[in-house]
């Protein structure tokens, strides 16, 4: 389990980034409940339960945060039977560590949830 979680310096962290290196409009990223989250996020409901779709999933959330538009990830335990939540993890895991996304774990708003089977 990768711990941490958004944080009002990580989030500004990566939007001054994304701003500056990547050159994404200031005004793609608002200030919700303290964070500076994207207007755009990346959800992972749908998907074969398959290897080559976890695969799939995960580089589509690392391309997503790496472009610097997006740090907003939704997913769910029940989105692929958990198979989403673990490719979301990883990419994570992946984008706070060796690629170094600015701001680290805390510049990304993972939302997940529980429901139905």
């Amino acid at each position: 389990m990768l711990a941490g979680h958004a944080t009002r310096e990580g989030t500004s962290r990566f939007a001054e980034w994304a701003v500056g290196k990547k050159g994404v409009n200031p005004n793609h990223f608002r200030e919700f409940c303290g964070l500076r989250l994207s207007s755009l996020g990346i959800g992972t409901y749908l998907g074969d339960l398959d290897a080559e779709t976890d695969k799939l999933v995960e580089e589509a959330v690392s391309q997503s945060v790496s472009s610097g538009e997006v740090n907003v990830v939704d997913t769910a335990i029940n989105y692929r039977l958990q198979r989403a939540e673990r490719s979301v993890g990883r990419a994570v895991a992946r984008l706070a560590g060796e690629e170094g996304i600015e701001g680290g774990r805390e510049a990304l708003l993972v939302c997940t949830k529980n429901g139905y089977l």
